[in-house]
């Protein structure tokens, strides 16, 4: 596939929660390491590169990437952590932010944490649009498993948004994510273990229940344009992509 593997000394399978990736832990014969990423469906990788992500090694135009192992656990396997790993999730989302890019995939098994950094990986989808659209994605997949954005994760970002319009936001993407076609996909992909089809299953039942919960309440006349419209008014013609597409 890649000359790169024929130096090779070990190839393995990655225990890992991704949905749309098949994984490959490789150790190279200079003894670093590297994760061989191939999508399910092809697809196009991004064309830039983005601050603070791992190295690319190689790739090719299936959609296949060999890429820098980064060390660690993922955040959904480390919960709970410290306010200085909050901290530090917090400054690497603030350092994408800040140059006016987004990840777009922000599930907790794209996040990788010790006890001195927090990296995203996983850069199928980067691109531009507004941050509060992913960290609303981001807190609501806290929501799904078990917990909440702390007040640490914030003084890393550096700053904190209006709650009613990180809620609005949270709405907006909640409804389009619900309406999305991920869901079925999943259920028909054979691949799937068990474990996994039941959590996108509780996920389903989870964000369904949320948005129940939040129709009860009295709703401000800007999230009510963001049921009826399925975003906010100001940006009603813009374009953009739901936040989970790529789990």
């Amino acid at each position: 596939m890649f000359p790169l593997l024929e130096t090779a000394v070990r190839v393995e399978p990655l225990e890992g929660e991704g949905l749309t990736n098949v994984l490959h832990l490789v150790t190279l014969a200079d003894g670093r390491k590297a994760v061989l990423r191939q999508p399910k469906v092809a697809r196009d990788l991004p064309k830039f590169v983005v601050p603070g992500a791992p190295a690319v090694l190689a790739h090719n135009g299936r959609g296949d990437v060999l890429v820098e192992y980064v060390e660690g656990r993922t955040l959904a396997d480390a919960l709970p952590v410290s306010g200085e790993v909050w901290r530090s999730i917090g400054w690497a989302f603030r350092r994408i932010h800040r140059v006016g890019l987004l990840h777009n995939d922000v599930n907790l098994y794209n996040i990788i944490v010790d006890e001195r950094r927090a990296t995203l990986i996983d850069w199928d989808n980067p691109g531009q649009g507004n941050p509060l659209d992913e960290l609303a994605a981001f807190e609501e997949h806290l929501y799904l498993h078990g917990t909440e954005l702390p007040q640490a994760f914030w003084a890393g970002y550096g700053t904190a948004p209006d709650p009613t319009l990180l809620r609005s936001h949270r709405i907006a993407g909640c409804i389009a994510w619900l309406a999305s076609e991920d869901w079925r996909r999943w259920e028909n992909d054979r691949s799937l273990p068990p474990r996994m089809l039941a959590r996108v299953r509780n996920w389903r039942r989870l964000l369904a229940k949320w948005l129940a919960d939040q129709l009860r309440t009295d709703l401000l006349t800007a999230e009510v344009a963001v049921l009826e419209h399925r975003e906010r008014p100001e940006d009603r013609h813009e374009h953009r992509r739901p936040q989970h597409s790529q789990q």
